[in-house]
């Protein structure tokens, strides 16, 4: 997909209730948009079928993403509703459905691009149920046919050849396309019985036909019951009926007869109505098989990425005589955007960090990756904790996207001297349990996360600490993470965990047990903690 995205547009399910709601242009800078019904929205939509947080879309590369957030009404793509939290890429032509609402996946114009042509005038009706009664043997014989060969079919482009295919020589069908919409006015050809050239369409027709009804402009209309338009093109007769997958029109089956070609007769309308509903069962078990393939190259990728993403992480616990620690990571969503990492320098300072990345998924990933590997190697020779910051943070601010950023405290211990330096970057849960004496949070002056602001001038503080104390950062999928009723695990929970403990081990394995019962299902955010030993 081409990194163009605007002029996204939802629209009601049902037309008949009217309205849409302004488009949306998720422009370079904005590269992410909340849909819900909050304030906070960047698309708001007042509507009870839309939750407060419903869903988000997002750039990453050169894709587009949505993710449903617990909605309560779901997110659909092409019909298959999404996990809660499952995020998944929204191609060209797909379709969003977020409760009584939907927009579409606009891209590039095809070759094959027609236009609707305006009019509201011409003689147009719905053929209902009754009417569809009655198909010849040589229609049904038909009907068969084209039901196996959608029975085999893997693309929405082979289900639209076997309709043509269908009406292949049927009277007054010399002109047969199956469309697909691309915005209000333009419709991508899939599939047709000649070469479409630029061709227009009766918007009418597809308006009437988007209903689910077969929609038919009537043979021998008088001039003055149709439209400027259907007489410049000498259009005789039309039909028009839609392929319905997952509640909603996926393309259309468009047919219409000129000059002086055949009529087409009255009942292709029942055989065409029952055409697309069987064609509408093979798009959506073709639509149900490819979004099953996305999360499954989806799942693969997360894993791999997490994969990759453990090798850089320490062991759980470490060490000398003199120092030590015992770190666990709990990803949010198989990639964490959290990172840590523990090492002896090369002038024998233990040096450490614990940061967080923003977002989850490969993104906040691969963030993480580049920010550990580049304070890994610096402080591993022996760059001050000072100097390593701020090169972080400069690296970043060259590399990463607005709104990209990193929180991060950060540490060297010197195990002559307990001379302890914190430089803390926008973090802030840090807490220090000296031998004897229970847990405290440490406030010290920050400065801003990493990324955000070039030559920020990150500075570290100096501590003094006495042998057995502890030092335990967590990231703050801790603290932050919330049960069923919004209520946030917090501060004071975090210290009656540090003070009930009698070891590091037990600091670590008592909060990741205790946020997890507190959660009652999955996290919100990666989960991180460690405990140094100073002494």
């Amino acid at each position: 997909m081409q990194s163009n995205y605007a002029g996204w547009t939802l629209r009601p399910i049902d037309p008949d209730t009217g309205g849409a709601i302004a488009p949306f242009a998720l422009s370079g800078v904005e590269r992410s948009a909340l849909i819900g019904r909050s304030d906070e929205a960047d698309w708001r939509v007042s509507d009870p079928g839309i939750s407060r947080r419903h869903a988000r879309v997002h750039v990453r590369g050169s894709g587009v993403y949505v993710q449903d957030l617990g909605s309560r009404h779901g997110t659909f793509v092409n019909g298959v509703r999404l996990d809660a939290e499952e995020e998944v890429e929204i191609r060209q032509g797909d379709v969003v459905s977020l409760g009584n609402w939907r927009f579409m996946v606009a891209g590039e114009r095809s070759a094959t691009m027609m236009q609707t042509i305006v009019d509201r005038d011409a003689r147009v009706q719905r053929l209902e149920q009754h009417a569809l009664q009655g198909l010849a043997q040589i229609k049904l014989d038909r009907l068969l046919s084209a039901a196996r060969s959608f029975s085999v079919t893997a693309t929405r482009t082979e289900v639209a050849d076997a309709i043509v295919s269908a009406m292949r020589d049927l009277k007054g069908c010399q002109r047969t396309y199956v469309v697909r919409p691309l915005g209000e006015t333009e419709f991508d050809v899939i599939a047709s019985s000649n070469a479409p050239g630029e061709l227009r369409l009766s918007q009418t027709l597809i308006s009437e036909a988007s209903t689910g009804k077969v929609a038919q402009l009537l043979s021998g209309a008088a001039p003055d019951t149709r439209s400027h338009s259907l007489i410049e093109l000498d259009i005789q007769t039309a039909l028009c009926a839609a392929v319905v997958a997952g509640g909603q029109p996926d393309c259309f089956l468009y047919v219409d007869s000129r000059g002086g070609e055949d009529r087409i007769e009255k009942d292709t309308a029942a055989f065409c109505q029952a055409l697309v509903g069987i064609a509408g069962l093979a798009i959506e078990r073709i639509l149900a098989a490819e979004m099953e393939e996305r999360r499954r190259q989806l799942d693969l990728d997360l894993k791999s990425a997490r994969n990759a993403q453990e090798l850089l992480f320490p062991p759980k616990q470490g060490g000398n005589d003199s120092v030590g620690y015992v770190f666990e990571s709990i990803p949010g969503r198989y990639v964490g955007g959290d990172l840590f990492d523990f090492l002896i320098t090369a002038d024998g300072r233990a040096a450490f960090f614990l940061g967080d990345a923003t977002g989850k998924g490969v993104g906040a990933g691969m963030q993480m990756v580049a920010t550990q590997t580049q304070l890994r190697t610096l402080l591993g020779r022996g760059v001050s904790l000072d100097v390593a910051i701020n090169e972080a943070n400069d690296s970043l601010m060259r590399r990463s996207d607005v709104g990209q950023f990193v929180t991060l405290v950060a540490g060297c211990w010197h195990p002559g001297t307990g001379e302890l330096e914190l430089c803390d970057a926008g973090h802030g849960y840090i807490f220090l349990r000296a031998r004897g004496e229970p847990a405290e949070q440490l406030r010290i002056d920050g400065s801003v996360p990493l990324g955000v602001q070039a030559q920020a001038g990150h500075r570290a503080i100096k501590l003094q600490t006495e042998p057995g104390s502890h030092l335990v950062l967590v990231s703050d999928g801790v603290i932050e993470q919330t049960n069923a009723e919004g209520t946030q695990f917090g501060i004071d929970r975090t210290l009656e965990i540090l003070n009930a403990a009698q070891s590091p081990a037990d600091e670590i394995s008592g909060l990741v047990a205790a946020v997890r019962a507190f959660a009652d299902g999955p996290l919100a955010d990666d989960l991180s903690a460690a405990s140094i030993r100073l002494g």
